[in-house]
């Protein structure tokens, strides 16, 4: 196959507008918006998304974790407060973080709905109640309520992860920042599966996370790390399966975590001799440290790397195939407005197209 997805070759405005239209065309079928890992540089490239989605009509953003480095001040920080020196210590860049996600990275998509996963570098000198405290409002937008209080009219409790419903389609957004499903998010997660199983009115159902489910060809970089070496993330996987095989729904499942775009990622040798592939993609470039896409799967993937960018998925719940579409649209330099360059600096849009990378592929199998 071509490197990279044929929708790159188009001018990423126009892209957005085929799907759009699509969705216009037959009221039945809609668009949402996803990608993952906007620390370093996602300060300029998330507005660009937002502009985007916005304009196309997309029903909804998702963020599937990774929103500020934590470890190291963020480049796109360390450029919007490069004449404040003061601002610049670890301690005033950790305080700020996530103050500065949701003023330059959540608040261009208003009023567009934003979903919000947690990714590992939300827990990097912080815990999951810590995220929840934070960004207690957007867990607990309009949607996932009223789904929380349709599930169980008295938990009144917000997490970390939750599900929400969306004209025909379920959505399972969960936590695997510590390379695992801790047992009470994975009985809840069977659960919720169970009752879209048997629910007449979900066609399909999508999931998303920011670690990868194990055996994937992000195998190196995946919940294959966690403490229990991938036992929780294998259970979880076999039961979409035994989902889509029960109830002929078909099943989608969205990641991030390696900084690159790839589909088909659980078509692997492990998954076709243990169960069978689930449809995946890996998108992980909202602005984080590029990564080379391993090697061995370029020659037949559909792929990109050392880009910025996000999928625009189109949904048909009605379709007998192909119920869910993913284009991959990219985000370059020149599409960044010229405040936002005034704004952080030339320095800092330079290097963020230019520098902000690691050569090191993972090993995929």
């Amino acid at each position: 196959m071509k490197r990279l997805p044929v929708l790159i070759l188009l001018c990423p405005a126009a892209a957005l507008f085929l799907q759009s239209a699509r969705a216009q065309d037959d009221p039945a079928v809609w668009t949402f918006v996803v990608s993952g890992d906007s620390r370093n540089c996602g300060d300029l490239i998330m507005p660009v998304i937002a502009g985007r989605a916005k304009a196309a009509g997309a029903r909804f953003y998702w963020h599937l974790g990774d929103l500020r480095a934590l470890f190291k001040v963020d480049e796109d920080y360390a450029g919007l407060y490069r004449n404040n020196p003061a601002a610049l210590t670890m301690d005033a860049y950790k305080k700020n973080a996530w103050h500065d996600f949701e003023q330059n990275q959540v608040r261009p998509f208003r009023p567009l709905p934003f979903f919000l996963g947690i990714g590992n570098h939300e827990v990097i000198g912080r815990t999951q109640q810590d995220f929840v405290a934070h960004f207690q409002k957007m867990l607990d937008i309009r949607p996932i309520k009223r789904q929380r209080e349709a599930d169980s009219p008295d938990d009144h409790t917000i997490h970390t992860y939750y599900h929400w419903r969306e004209r025909g389609a379920g959505f399972l957004n969960l936590d695997n920042a510590n390379s695992i499903f801790d047992e009470s998010q994975l009985a809840w997660a069977l659960k919720v599966i169970a009752s879209d199983e048997a629910d007449p009115e979900i066609k399909l159902l999508v999931v998303g996370m920011h670690e990868s489910l194990p055996d994937s060809y992000s195998i190196d970089h995946s919940m294959n790390q966690g403490t229990d070496h991938g036992a929780s993330g294998r259970v979880l996987y076999k039961r979409l399966l035994e989902f889509h095989q029960k109830s002929s729904k078909p099943v989608y499942v969205f990641s991030s975590h390696s900084h690159y775009y790839l589909a088909n990622i659980y078509n692997t040798d492990s998954w076709k001799a243990n169960g069978g592939v689930l449809p995946g993609w890996l998108i992980g470039t909202a602005g984080a440290q590029h990564y080379a896409v391993p090697p061995e799967v370029k020659s037949f993937a559909e792929w990109a790397e050392n880009q910025y960018g996000y999928g625009v998925v189109t949904v048909n719940p009605d379709a007998a195939e192909d119920a869910l579409q993913v284009k991959f649209v990219p985000v370059n330099r020149e599409d960044l407005s010229a405040d936002a360059v005034a704004r952080f600096g030339e320095d800092t849009a330079d290097f963020c197209f230019t520098q902000n990378r690691s050569g090191t592929p993972a090993r995929a199998r």
